[in-house]
């Protein structure tokens, strides 16, 4: 694993916020680097494209978590797993196995009727 350190340095000059960007287009230069070469046109050309495609991850991210309502919600924990949880429910889940899943995995105690009204608010939108 990459030190800590050195992971926030590049993020910080990347404009990368997730740490799970910054290790992947340190893979992705890896690749680029035995694929193409190390010559300085190669490398600009790896860079400027690797750089660009994770931008637009975060750009798309970034714009799924708009596309979910939490205005009307009031537990900050069903507001921090919104996202999870509907990716969740659309792998197959219901309210009582999310709910679950999320007390093992996050140590996160949000009541299944919570749940299901946040899915139900979801399907009405």
């Amino acid at each position: 694993m990459l030190p800590q350190t050195q992971l926030k340095a590049l993020m910080l000059k990347l404009s990368i916020k997730d740490e799970k960007n910054a290790v992947l287009f340190l893979a992705r230069l890896k690749g680029w680097i035995e694929k193409n070469g190390n010559t300085n046109i190669s490398l600009a050309k790896g860079i400027n494209k690797i750089v660009d495609d994770i931008h637009q991850k975060e750009i798309q991210k970034a714009q799924e978590i708009k596309k979910i309502n939490l205005e009307t919600i009031k537990n900050p924990l069903l507001k921090k797993y919104a996202k999870e949880i509907i990716e969740l429910h659309n792998q197959g889940l219901g309210a009582r196995r999310i709910e679950k899943w999320l007390w093992e995995t996050h140590r996160a105690k949000i009541s299944y009727s919570s749940i299901y009204r946040l899915l139900k608010q979801q399907k009405e939108k």
